[in-house]
């Protein structure tokens, strides 16, 4: 497990800031070309294949849907010829699955880099924070991939191991406050863990996919004091 950083470098994370790839590659559906293949690929053919994954994300957005979404609506919104798709895939479900992988790393990425604060209530207010501002740049995309969990029992794997990405990061980092008598040890990590994700995660998709309206500095000031509140962490705890 990782020691805490000095104040205000990266958060401390069970997986580091590189985005824990091996739990989301464990495959519901198999990768649509392995490392060699696309070793392999020329600067043009990766262009190519990031064009697809691009337009397809949009195709998605705009239709709203994953099943109404077709191969045909993703190569008119690339511009690609209908043929080029099964060059780089073999279906939709293909491509939508690392198109979900992609995002859910870039939202790691997002997380693991930018909380900062010189103790762990104004980390925690941060990381909250930034994971609302990543959660609403990527909500179109993000309902899609639950609708898709919803209707097909080969992407619920992958939505729950999207969703353990976060969970384990915060289990490793509230196992290591309560060995330093940081929070009420009372409180099991693992169980706030998956309790206070479902929070945020939850309250996200209200917010942000659902549309309920919120004043953004109340919402996001009542999220920080309810987490700092369920761990009892004290306010002037310094994050090193």
């Amino acid at each position: 497990m990782p020691k805490s950083r000095a104040k205000g470098a990266e958060p401390d994370s069970a997986e580091g800031d590189q985005p824990p790839s091996a739990l989301l590659t464990d495959p519901g559906l198999p990768p649509a070309r392995s490392e060699d293949a696309l070793s392999a690929l020329s600067p043009k053919g990766l262009r190519t294949r990031q064009r697809l994954l691009d337009g397809a994300r949009r195709a998605f957005e705009k239709s709203g849907s994953y099943a109404d979404t077709r191969i045909n609506d993703i190569v008119k919104e690339t511009g690609c010829a209908y043929g080029t798709f099964y060059t780089y895939f073999d279906t939709k479900e293909q491509l939508f699955y690392e198109l979900a992988v992609d995002v859910a790393n870039e939202m790691y990425r997002e997380n693991a880099s930018r909380a900062r604060g010189a103790d762990l209530v104004a980390r925690i207010d941060s990381g909250l924070r930034q994971f609302l501002l990543s959660y609403r740049e990527h909500a179109g995309i993000l309902a899609i991939i639950d609708q898709a969990a919803a209707l097909y029992p080969e992407f619920r794997g992958l939505r729950r191991r999207i969703r353990d990405v976060f969970v384990d990061r915060n289990v490793a980092n509230f196992q290591r406050w309560s060995e330093d008598g940081w929070f009420d040890p009372a409180i099991d990590p693992v169980v706030a863990a998956h309790a206070l994700v479902s929070m945020i995660d939850n309250f996200s998709y209200l917010w942000f996919v659902l549309g309920e309206p919120f004043e953004e500095e109340k919402a996001l000031a009542t999220l920080s004091r309810l987490w700092t509140n369920a761990l009892a962490v004290p306010s002037n705890h310094p994050a090193d």
